[in-house]
């Protein structure tokens, strides 16, 4: 019953590693999702203050003053657009080095974990299993003799 038990415990231990990174992938795409949906939005933006811009230019083309005006509002909000944008993206990918660093200490920990419950689910399978031992003696008498224990066999032959 104990090696059923450390068999579970290496299996939740692997159900625990593939969790993690189940989050983490997760994680990783909301932050993506989220970047690319403010940049959708600001692009969208953009187009909109443009053509209202084409529009204002085109309702009175003579008046200077409007048409200066006008295009340094445009861009003025085009800069604030992408320096916000840019800021949010520097934000999403140092969250994400922070993120990487947590779930890797997490993924090393629960590593730890089965491996520790591999080792000990082995060693319970190895003291139940009756095979173990006879292949252990097996093992051991076709090892190779030490060349010392063979020269000393022939240094006796040799002297009888």
């Amino acid at each position: 019953m104990a090696a059923n038990d450390q068999v579970q415990k290496y299996y939740d231990a692997l159900i625990n590693s593939y969790d993690i990174l189940v989050a983490a992938v997760e994680k990783a795409n909301e932050r993506g999702a989220k970047v690319t949906r403010q940049f959708v939005a600001d692009i969208t933006k953009g187009q909109r203050e443009a053509l209202e811009l084409g529009k204002k230019l085109a309702s009175e083309p003579t008046d200077i003053g409007q048409y200066y005006t006008a295009v340094l509002e445009a861009t003025t909000a085009a800069q604030g657009r992408a320096l916000a944008f840019a800021q949010a993206a520097y934000s999403e990918a140092l969250g994400g080095g922070t993120d990487s660093r947590e779930v890797m200490e997490k993924l090393v920990a629960a590593n730890r974990e089965t491996a520790s419950a591999a080792v000990e689910a082995f060693r319970n399978f190895t003291v139940a299993n009756p095979m173990v031992d006879a292949i252990r003696r097996n093992m051991e008498s076709m090892a190779p003799q030490a060349p010392v224990a063979k020269a000393s066999a022939k240094a006796e032959k040799v002297t009888a």
